[in-house]
């Protein structure tokens, strides 16, 4: 009874462990964004989440670190 619980419990720590990295992954990533476009931080957030929807109409079935990630190539290699 007690090593099932334990089994679940450090099951449950590392499902939220890898959702929290993710999600603190994908956050640097918009804070990139948000530096790379040099415009203030709510109107880069709309002119990304806008590419994204562009993104995943051309695209689908990818995840969202990968849109944004797109997005910030697309971004750097429109500078060059």
């Amino acid at each position: 009874m007690i090593a099932v619980a334990l089994v679940i419990a450090i099951a449950s720590a590392v499902v939220l462990t890898i959702f929290y990295s993710r999600k603190a992954e994908i956050e640097k990533l918009k804070q990139k964004y948000r530096r790379l476009t040099f415009l203030s931080p709510k109107a880069a957030d709309e002119t990304l989440r806008l590419q994204i929807i562009k993104l995943r109409n051309k695209r689908p079935g990818r995840t969202e670190k990968w849109y944004i990630e797109k997005a910030i190539y697309d971004l750097e290699r429109n500078r060059r």
